[in-house]
């Protein structure tokens, strides 16, 4: 009966662990994918401003048509959004980025861990 009881004892304790670990796991997931994702965006949206610094309207173009292609053919999207990240605070983000001059963007940056 003792035995019975200590084995009870740590199946209760390992499966309390792994249900604390799971919510901890899908949150640095979200912060994994969503860097993995904002760096290079981050880095080209820079780039393609630096380079049309004095053309206002074509820098637009631009932008518009890089975040475009980006949303579409970024490996990385898809694995953020399995990983049930939110994708509305992506978005926003990589808009704030692409059209602003990027500096109250944080607040989007940090809501992105949140899981949908």
């Amino acid at each position: 009966m003792k035995l019975l009881l200590n084995i009870l004892l740590v199946c209760s304790l390992i499966l309390i662990n792994n249900f604390a670990y799971g919510k901890a796991k899908t949150n640095s997931m979200c912060f994994i994918r969503g860097v993995e994702i904002i760096y290079p965006y981050k880095q080209t949206v820079l780039q393609i401003k630096k380079s049309f610094k004095n053309l206002p309207n074509k820098k637009k173009l631009e932008l518009n048509k890089f975040k475009n292609n980006f949303e579409k053919n970024f490996y990385g999207i898809p694995l953020y959004k399995e990983a049930g990240c939110s994708n509305a605070r992506l978005s926003e983000y990589l808009e704030c980025l692409a059209f602003t001059d990027g500096k109250n963007c944080k607040i989007y940056y940090t809501q992105m861990r949140i899981v949908d």
